[in-house]
């Protein structure tokens, strides 16, 4: 298994944007800025992927499989840093009982 990376400040949106025009022309690093994007673009997919298969795997009532359950984990894990890195709301629980009246307004990514 590969050694973990040490902790860390992500890159937010606005410092990824910012980097991007102060180092546009360096290959080098708008490959990495590039690589970045292509990451968390592909964690949101992944993402989708693994709520229809959670969900049938859900109505089979087949049980709750660990590699499945560990996978959910990563996947929040990656969802919640990448809101925060973009300053917005963690998203509302199914359980939460606010009123009509209480509702904030829909976040857009």
């Amino acid at each position: 298994m590969a050694r973990k990376l040490p902790r860390f400040e992500p890159v937010g949106l606005d410092e990824g944007r910012a980097l991007w025009r102060k180092y546009r022309g360096n290959a080098d690093v708008e490959r990495m800025l590039l690589e970045i994007a292509q990451a968390r673009a592909v964690m949101l997919e992944l993402g989708e992927y693994f709520s229809c298969l959670h969900k049938v795997w859900t109505e089979e009532n087949l049980g709750q499989l660990v590699a499945l359950e560990k996978i959910r984990l990563l996947l929040n894990e990656q969802a919640l840093r990448q809101r925060a890195l973009a300053g917005l709301k963690p998203p509302r629980r199914k359980d939460d009982r606010r009123g009509p009246d209480e509702d904030e307004p829909a976040l857009i990514d």
